[in-house]
């Protein structure tokens, strides 16, 4: 019997037509799941296999809530059988609707005549993200440099600003990359406050000072350009690259976790090889341009780099190597002062308290990272991956008032931790 394919592609292509538009969440409801048993674990890793129920964050350890993004059809099926099963839960967010909605009336400019000005308090657009780092540079030519590190899928740049005062060649480098999954926006408006107060505060701030001294800091403020600017006009909730992958010859589950893409146990635990998972590891290790603009950048810094940071968020977490293993890198005890430093500083402004320990540990095990590749490829030993606020009340949301003291509380603990360096 002949087996027509018609119906099935035009409803992918129907899809595709779908996902042009912005996409409405009207109905979907994020509930804070507490597990409080293996069982329990066991049924939010079921929800999220048997029916692409979008976990916010990985559910690991009883007692951690875990935020759990339900669509319309799903909401009255999964609290039934919370409740049926005696699993604890709160409603996060009744309708996201309107959470986005809100968020963009936050994000708007209070006065109009400023609707072009960078506003640290608030989230920003890439185009204003691009022309700060840009202004930054030409403004301050002796301690900032603009480069492009290479291009998005899309074609856009991919910058990394390098600051530094006097010649670089030979100074030992700071590394740092935010945004890389495009959701995080809370990743990216850390890396501009923080690209930001070294150069403006450089020759005013005697910390500052010191360390733009001592060290060249790279800071690539938005690696996902692309998926950042698709946040913004069409899925505020999209994670990945916007690449089309060879294996979705359709075209219709778009981009790849760039931060599953490394060459470091490609597609191996904690990664999905399905192009429709929010973790799909890409058809090959630096299959995103995105991937392989941070690791370009690596190598042509080479053995200069001293310390290595991936800035995302939530939850939190101040990590070392490795995601591939629970077994603790050979230069822990090291890493775990240098980062202890870090988050002793960062909780002094605002009380705000980070947990230390290894990805694997602390979190979940995940391969092809950019930390754990900085660690086992490039050679670089002193590299962390940080969890920003919150701990799940908010997630991906923060609410205006606690953007800036995050960007404040963080540039804080980085600072001391470089400063720990020896």
């Amino acid at each position: 019997m002949m087996v027509s394919f018609r119906p099935c592609l035009l409803a992918l292509l129907a899809l595709a037509i779908v996902e042009a538009k912005h996409v409405d969440y009207s109905g979907h409801k994020v509930l804070s799941i507490t597990p409080k048993s293996e069982a329990d674990l066991e049924f939010l890793h079921k929800l999220r296999n048997d029916y692409s129920v979008d976990l916010w964050n990985e559910p690991r350890y009883s007692g951690v809530p875990v935020m759990t993004h339900l669509k319309p059809d799903l909401v009255n099926a999964v609290e039934q059988a919370l409740t049926e099963n005696k699993i604890d839960f709160d409603v996060a967010f009744h309708d996201l609707q309107t959470v986005i909605d809100s968020e963009k009336v936050m994000n708007a400019p209070s006065d109009a005549s400023q609707a072009d000005a960078f506003d640290f308090g608030k989230y920003n657009e890439y185009a204003k993200i691009e022309a700060l780092i840009q202004s930054l540079a030409a403004n301050n030519p002796s301690i900032a440099k603009l480069e492009t590190v290479g291009k998005s899928y899309e074609n856009r740049p991919i910058y990394n600003l390098r600051i530094t005062s006097g010649k670089s060649d030979n100074k030992p480098a700071i590394m740092m990359e935010c945004g890389v999954h495009a959701r995080e926006w809370s990743s990216v408006a850390t890396g501009a406050y923080l690209v930001n107060k070294l150069i403006t505060q450089y020759g005013k701030d005697p910390q500052v000072t010191k360390l733009v001294d001592t060290y060249e800091f790279n800071v690539i403020v938005e690696a996902n350009p692309d998926g950042y600017i698709y946040t913004w006009t069409t899925d505020r909730l999209w994670r990945k690259t916007r690449s089309r992958s060879s294996i979705d010859w359709l075209g219709v589950c778009r981009g790849a976790d760039a931060n599953r893409n490394f060459d470091i146990e490609h597609c191996g635990v904690g990664t999905s090889r399905k192009p429709c998972e929010e973790i799909y590891c890409g058809d090959r290790p630096f299959s995103e341009n995105e991937s392989r603009a941070i690791r370009d950048l690596m190598i042509s810094l080479g053995s200069r780099i001293k310390a290595y940071f991936s800035i995302h968020a939530y939850s939190q977490l101040w990590m070392t190597p490795y995601g591939t293993s629970k077994k603790l890198p050979p230069n822990y005890t090291e890493l775990s002062r240098v980062g202890q430093i870090g988050v002793a500083a960062l909780a002094k402004k605002y009380g705000t308290q980070y947990s230390l320990g290894s990805i694997a540990n602390i979190i979940y095990e995940a391969a092809g990272s950019s930390v754990d590749y900085a660690y086992v490829k490039q050679n670089i030993k002193i590299a962390y991956a940080l969890e920003l606020r919150d701990t799940g009340r908010h997630g991906f949301f923060l609410p205006q008032n606690q953007i800036l003291p995050t960007c404040e509380e963080t540039f804080d603990g980085l600072m001391a931790a470089v400063e720990a360096l020896q």
